[in-house]
């Protein structure tokens, strides 16, 4: 059903080093767009069709009045964005392409020149397309053909073996059908607050790179404070590194920015290798909640022979949830999170995209929130999982403020699909965001869904009785063999706590097989 890109399209490669090449960025003003029909503009990218016809007149602000209704024809038809640009005779002298796009939104076939590069079918992972040498010229045309989101929808769910519902949303929320069958934002289908925007386009940088087949590429694709330990007052920090190269030996640098922690060491490298290092804890002050404490935060710098490979931002805290007993008389245990020994009284939100376009929101907006959020006393928001993973600066700017994060996956008030194929693309969707974000203090935990778990338990979806045991087997399918076990695959140690949904019983839910039969029960 759901189409698996191969591996040499799809790389998860989330920082470039040791390299040495050129990149063409691929953003600006000069694209155009059209859907084939009455619609024509030139806009910018990153940007969507609401967006880019805004700009240009097309059509009036979408948050005005009924336009959510009135402009829903958009997404229902197929939009093609092209963009022309020239290559040097410089780069067009090196031997290995990439195509790069940091997000786009969502179903699209991406061509360069006469060249299909690859496709989409994720708003949620990054895509790096290989391009073959014989497809650039001085002068080129990229295009990029977008299918409506709620026709492949609509598409996908008539192609599934299976009922999986509901298939719409309330009807007084002029909603879209099957969300659950696109790997996009939930809500842009429409939610209780949300308007039924669903927008196509891009969305993250998009540039093209290139380098030679003999320069050795290195890849800083995660670090992870994984563990305190206590026997010998060090943290353990683990390092990914990748590579495209054929297998090589080479000397590596680990740095702690402004303390005195070094470590070097020869690495035999065969694609990709994580490396532990053992920090001593007098090297390095705690990261606190906002409330609690300061918030340092270090550069970890990762050096290959001499050259900076990669850093990434960390702060060192160790994370409990306590689910404690009260005693066999009495139901019920204790639910909350200690910080570094000390129990937290959590204060807080939930957080949802702060516009449906998210070209539109700036890190100054980003900034003005969370630094609302500091400045109202709260110390933890809820990344809600109908919304979507945010950029890099949101989790940035929660790292400095002391905002820890209760982080969803994107899966929200519905059942989904669970063939192989959706499920493998689930499995790299986790991995791809986890090494992106694990590196962060303020993500404190992870959950698998947002209310699934109770939709289950609860039936709200009028499963018929027969049916419901497989329902459930489904359930755990993607939240626990799935969901959980690729976290755990990445994001090893005790640091940070996982829960398969938002509400959940924790511990209790394991103890009924992951679906509790109240998973709002206060007692827990």
């Amino acid at each position: 059903m759901y189409q698996q890109l191969s591996s040499t399209f799809l790389l998860f490669l989330l920082f470039f080093g040791s390299s040495s090449g050129a990149i063409v960025p691929l953003t600006g003003n000069d694209w155009t767009i059209n859907n084939n029909e009455s619609y024509f503009a030139q806009g910018r990218i990153p940007g969507t069709i609401h967006t880019i016809l805004l700009a240009a007149n097309q059509i009036t602000e979408p948050y005005w009045g009924y336009n959510d209704v009135n402009l829903r024809n958009l997404i229902h038809t197929p939009w093609t964005f092209r963009k022309n640009f020239s290559l040097t005779e410089d780069f067009l002298t090196l031997t290995r392409y990439t195509l790069h796009f940091d997000q786009i939104d969502t179903v699209a076939n991406i061509r360069l020149n006469e060249c299909l590069i690859g496709q989409t079918n994720s708003m949620f992972i990054a895509y790096i397309f290989n391009v073959m040498k014989t497809c650039l010229q001085p002068n080129n045309e990229l295009r990029i053909d977008f299918e409506s989101p709620v026709v492949y929808a609509l598409n996908q769910a008539q192609a599934y073996n299976d009922s999986v519902p509901p298939d719409c949303p309330p009807d007084m929320q002029y909603g879209e059908c099957h969300v659950q069958f696109i790997r996009k934002e939930p809500c842009s289908f429409s939610w209780d607050w949300a308007p039924a925007f669903a927008p196509i386009g891009i969305t993250g940088n998009l540039y093209l790179e290139a380098t030679n087949n003999a320069t050795i590429s290195i890849q800083l694709e995660s670090v992870n404070v994984a563990s305190y330990q206590t026997s010998i007052n060090q943290w353990q920090v683990d390092v990914l590194l990748s590579s495209i190269n054929d297998p090589f030996m080479s000397q590596f640098k680990f740095v702690l920015e402004n303390t005195s922690f070094t470590f070097q060491s020869n690495v035999t490298f065969n694609h990709n290798i994580s490396v532990s290092l053992l920090i001593p804890n007098e090297n390095i002050q705690l990261w606190w909640p906002n409330g609690y404490g300061d918030q340092p935060l270090y550069t970890l710098s990762v050096y290959n022979q001499g050259q900076l490979v990669g850093s990434r931002l960390i702060g060192f805290r160790v994370v409990e949830l306590a689910q404690h007993s009260y005693g066999s008389t009495i139901n019920g245990t204790s639910f909350y999170f200690v910080i570094n020994g000390h129990p937290i009284y959590i204060k807080g939100s939930n957080w949802v995209p702060p516009d449906a376009f998210q070209e539109r929101v700036t890190d100054e907006r980003l900034e003005r929130l969370l630094r609302s959020t500091q400045l109202a006393n709260m110390n933890m928001l809820r990344v809600w999982g109908g919304g979507i993973y945010e950029r890099d600066s949101f989790y940035e700017i929660a790292d400095r403020l002391g905002i820890m994060l209760w982080h969803d996956f994107m899966f929200a008030c519905s059942l989904y699909p669970v063939d192989e194929l959706f499920l493998t693309n689930i499995h790299q969707e986790v991995i791809y965001q986890v090494k992106r974000l694990q590196s962060h203090a303020s993500i404190v935990l992870w959950s698998g869904n947002n209310e699934n778990e109770q939709a289950v338990a609860q039936n709200w979806y009028r499963v018929p009785t027969e049916k419901i045991p497989k329902t459930k087997d489904d359930y755990r399918k993607l939240y626990v063999n799935t969901v959980m076990n690729s976290v755990k695959e990445v994001d090893k140690g005790n640091n940070r706590p996982f829960i398969t949904s938002s509400p959940s019983n924790g511990l209790e839910s394991i103890s009924e097989d992951y679906i509790a039969t109240n998973p709002q029960d206060p007692l827990y």
